[in-house]
């Protein structure tokens, strides 16, 4: 699969329609509800006097397998999906490496009750990277560095982001709003509307946002390179 560069740059994230071959789709679904069954269990074992029977299951408002640690040689698939010519493939083009690979194996599933929105953020880190601005003029002179990925396995909007904002800083007004409230859209803010399959990669550094984690049925993987 090719993938238009120019364009990844200058907005910071792209859309692959059918990221997940269509073929595959029902296949990925069954094999990450056997991975969900697995981790249930395992957090209901894990579960103190104080929780609910489910454990993290049912406190938390985003309850999110590493589902490496739970997978085996019947639900290698999910796995496999990570390594594909429409994943890893347009990885390795965005990245202009071929070595690149899959640093992380996550499921984002709905909660049991309406937990609301999350916080406007960037996946950054500067006590272990670098400072926002190194690390974008680090993505203008060379290229991305991670590539963050979500695949849904049903049609998903919860995620918003901020086109551009990977090659700048908050603007005066983003960050008057971000003050007053962290948990509603941004100017300039967009969701990302992804239908069961398709996908969307992004960089690290774009402002985005968890719009709403409600009961809805949500089985979305997320995964960097």
């Amino acid at each position: 699969m090719q993938i238009d560069s120019k364009q990844f740059l200058n907005d910071g994230y792209a859309i692959i329609p059918e990221c997940i071959p269509p073929d595959m789709l029902d296949q990925l679904r069954e094999s990450f509800a056997t991975l969900v069954e697995r981790q249930k269990a395992i957090w209901a074992r894990e579960a103190q006097p104080d929780d609910p029977p489910g454990g993290v299951w049912e406190t938390s408002g985003q309850p999110r397998l590493s589902y490496d640690q739970v997978v085996d040689e019947s639900t290698a698939d999910t796995i496999d999906f990570t390594l594909h010519a429409n994943t890893m493939g347009v990885s390795r083009q965005l990245m202009c490496s071929e070595d690149a690979a899959t640093v992380c194996f996550f499921l984002m599933c709905s909660p049991v009750k309406d937990c609301g929105p999350a916080s406007w953020h960037r996946d950054i880190h500067p006590v272990d990277q670098a400072p926002l601005t190194g690390l974008q003029r680090d993505l203008r002179e060379n290229a991305p560095g991670v590539i963050q990925w979500n695949v849904p396995l049903y049609d998903d909007s919860v995620l918003w982001v901020v086109p551009g904002s990977h090659r700048r800083p908050n603007t005066q007004a983003e960050n008057k709003q971000l003050l007053a409230d962290r948990t509603v859209p941004l100017p300039s803010s967009i969701p990302v509307e992804l239908k069961a399959g398709d996908g969307v990669c992004y960089t690290n550094m774009i402002l985005h946002w968890g719009s709403d984690y409600s009961t809805k049925l949500r089985r979305t993987i997320p995964f960097a390179l």
